[in-house]
């Protein structure tokens, strides 16, 4: 090949497979059960963004951690401690504890892999999207959820749990760099701004359906049937964990064959 050839050959694209995690409190076993299944196919993902545990389970995945490895952690939190103190409007110290712990202290910046959370701006109904800074208090803001816990201050700003504006960030994964958006969807799509609007009633919410955004820009969307379950049901974590697995399971080709598809360029949404 003469230096010609080499000074314009065409250098092959390389696609980006980008994770957008829902939110749903312990729910969140079922999004770890459909990371076990694509990491048993060897489906892998280049960027991840998430909302409320999603951002969690999110963070650590960037980080290298294995489904089983954020498993294990999520055992090791004592949530009995956690729903006993539910309505005093805790803060989320102990959480960011917690995870600041577990990921060493980290910036966002520091993750393996490219990594955002997303939050709701108290103040004025805003979406937030925290893609630097401590990664503690980017997912403690992100998981925020009233009345559970108290709004996390960043620079000033009131922060709460990003399931109001934008619970599948599918969006902001695709702002990070992919080309091709696996989301997982936990919620009903029951309306919660009713119930913001009474703890708080100058909020002002901009959207009734915060799910939307993850559909409109979802490749594919995983949406376990978790109907029989609460955000705070973790004793049953195993049974959601199985429902994600399974679930997921079923999606498993039509990812790896789109993904086949992206390498050849020859994939249209």
């Amino acid at each position: 090949m003469n230096l010609f050839s080499l000074l314009f050959r065409r250098k092959k694209r390389e696609y980006k497979i980008g994770l957008a995690l829902g939110s749903g409190g312990a729910k969140g076993f079922a999004t770890l059960g459909a990371l076990s299944a694509f990491e048993e196919n060897g489906i892998t993902f280049d960027v991840i963004g998430g909302t409320s545990i999603g951002s969690i389970i999110g963070a650590f995945y960037a980080d290298g951690y294995s489904c089983s490895n954020i498993l294990d952690i999520l055992k090791r939190v004592d949530f009995s401690e956690i729903t006993n103190l539910f309505m005093i409007g805790m803060d989320t110290s102990k959480l960011k504890e917690v995870i600041d712990r577990n990921i060493g202290y980290k910036n966002i910046e520091e993750l393996k892999k490219p990594f955002l959370a997303v939050a709701t701006e108290l103040d004025s109904g805003e979406e937030k999207v925290l893609y630097k800074g401590s990664v503690g208090q980017a997912l403690s803001a992100s998981s925020s959820y009233p009345p559970f816990f108290k709004p996390v201050i960043i620079d000033g700003k009131r922060y709460i749990d990003g399931a109001f504006v934008n619970s599948v960030p599918a969006d902001r994964v695709i702002e990070l760099g992919a080309d091709y958006v696996v989301g997982v969807d936990l919620s009903d799509h029951n309306p919660e701004k009713s119930l913001l609007e009474k703890i708080f009633p100058t909020y002002k919410g901009k959207t009734d359906t915060p799910w939307a955004k993850g559909y409109e820009n979802c490749n594919v969307m995983i949406h376990p049937d978790l109907k029989g379950y609460k955000a705070i049901s973790f004793k049953d974590g195993d049974e959601m964990f199985e429902i994600g697995y399974n679930e997921a399971q079923k999606y498993v080709n039509v990812i790896k064959n789109d993904i086949e598809k992206l390498k050849k360029g020859k994939y249209i949404r």
